[in-house]
């Protein structure tokens, strides 16, 4: 009986260390120090990961782009490339250009840090461009975007550097966004573009309303002519709305307006006014004016998207005021400036209609072919004053300025290889109102073909 009692007591034992073992945490394994610096991770789903990896510091992914992130969404850096070759050919217009054409080399970071709260942008052309002024002919390179903005919410967010002034539909829209190889001549002429300033926008109603204004050093890139700008101190703003959401057809029709004012000067003795030239060969077939005063520009804008169709329209137009601008420091009639396109575009390959066109989503593109669009514009622009009691005549202090326009037609093929390549092939039709400052001896129309090859990461 004792030897039974003690076995049972060996028993209890054993089970009680038994379960005590298992209750015990297993002893603590110190685990090896993390890699300091950059480390480069597989780009996986961030919801395929675990926590405490999404959190983990500085990695190197690529998907769209190659991009460098920290955290979970502390910081994000996306290296940006964006090159443009053309290769170009003119039937009739005796205007010299280059047949080979580099039109872009650009490189830069977008970036965000704080889960979007601070973003930014940099971006450099190196392309040379030649600068003409009072001290000869010169090459540089310039910097496009140099930006930072604070996303305070959705309805209200603040950037300031140089960007692009909230004018117009054709010129703010980016690259990859184009439907065309050359922008609008409206776009190109009338539109600012690029100056350094401040800018707040937002949106409103799942971006059913959107909305920019902001203050400028100058009026735009488009302004300058020699190297000198147009204006001074100028004020821009862009609303657009969809307002047919409830209509299914009409949905996807987006409308617009603009505008912008500026305070010019005479500052320069050469002429500070909007100029007019060739989509290709960049012949000047409008010289400008000398102007002073107030320059205000407007513009209304329609963008509609159903399934594969689109179509964009745009009508812009500018007074600028020229005070004390005649020979004998009289009061002129006001420059007017007046430019519009209708365009459209037809995926042929099924994809949905996006910008850039997805060569993934649907059609033919599934198989790995691309997508491929079909791309039609009718474009016009118009140089005048209003009318004085004199003759027109064709100099920068006439009285009334001799009208002269153009007129061009653009037809066009896109191809999306994937999301990296699109290839452009456009002819264009292009015909100068007046005979005497068209680049063709009779005034007869040119055509041109152009063909693109782009590449963006």
């Amino acid at each position: 009986m004792l030897s039974a009692l003690l076995f049972a007591v060996s028993l209890d034992e054993a089970a009680a260390a038994a379960v005590a073992a298992a209750t015990e945490p297993a002893p603590v394994v110190a685990e090896a120090p993390a890699p300091r610096g950059l480390t480069i991770t597989v780009p996986v789903l961030p919801q395929d990961q675990p926590e405490n990896q999404q959190r983990r510091g500085l990695r190197f992914v690529w998907r769209d782009h190659p991009s460098i992130r920290a955290g979970r969404n502390l910081m994000r850096l996306d290296l940006r490339l964006k090159i443009q070759q053309d290769a170009r050919e003119a039937g009739d217009d005796p205007a010299e250009f280059e047949t080979w054409e580099l039109h872009r080399f650009r490189a830069g970071i977008d970036g965000e840090f704080f889960d979007s709260k601070i973003q930014f942008s940099i971006e450099r052309e190196f392309k040379e461009r030649l600068n003409v002024d009072e001290s000869g002919e010169n090459r540089s390179t310039q910097w496009k975007d140099l930006w930072v903005e604070a996303n305070l919410d959705n309805a209200f967010q603040v950037r300031f550097g140089k960007f692009k002034i909230p004018f117009g539909l054709d010129q703010v829209s980016g690259e990859s966004e184009l439907d065309f190889i050359y922008r609008s001549l409206g776009g190109d002429y009338i539109s600012p573009a690029r100056d350094v300033g401040v800018e707040v926008h937002g949106r409103f109603f799942d971006r059913g309303l959107n909305y920019w204004f902001g203050g400028f050093r100058q009026d735009g890139e488009n302004a300058r002519s020699r190297r000198q700008a147009g204006g001074d101190r100028t004020y821009a703003g862009r609303l657009t709305a969809l307002p047919f959401r409830s209509v299914s057809f009409l949905s996807g029709a987006e409308m617009g307006g603009s505008f912008a004012t500026s305070e010019l000067s005479d500052a320069s003795l050469l002429p500070n006014g909007l100029r007019g030239r060739t989509v290709l060969s960049r012949y000047t077939f409008f010289e400008p004016v000398f102007v002073k005063g107030r320059r205000n520009r407007y513009g209304v804008e329609l963008d509609w998207v159903q399934g594969q169709k689109g179509l964009r329209a745009e009508y812009m137009w500018a007074n600028d005021t020229r005070t004390d601008q005649g020979l004998g420091n009289q009061d002129l009639s006001d420059a007017r400036y007046k430019a519009w396109y209708l365009s459209g575009i037809w995926v042929l390959t099924g994809e949905k209609l996006t910008r850039p066109v997805d060569a993934r989503d649907g059609g033919l593109g599934v198989g790995g072919i691309g997508a491929l669009a079909l791309t039609a514009r009718y474009d016009r622009i118009l140089f005048d004053s209003q009318k004085g009691l004199d003759t027109p005549f064709r100099n920068s202090r006439a009285e009334t300025i001799f009208p002269n326009g153009d007129k061009v037609f653009t037809v066009g093929l896109m191809y999306f290889a994937n999301r990296f390549v699109k290839i452009q092939l456009n002819g264009i039709r292009e015909q100068i109102d007046d005979i005497e400052r068209s680049p063709t001896l009779d005034g007869s129309a040119f055509w041109s073909v152009v063909t693109r090859f782009q590449l963006t990461l």
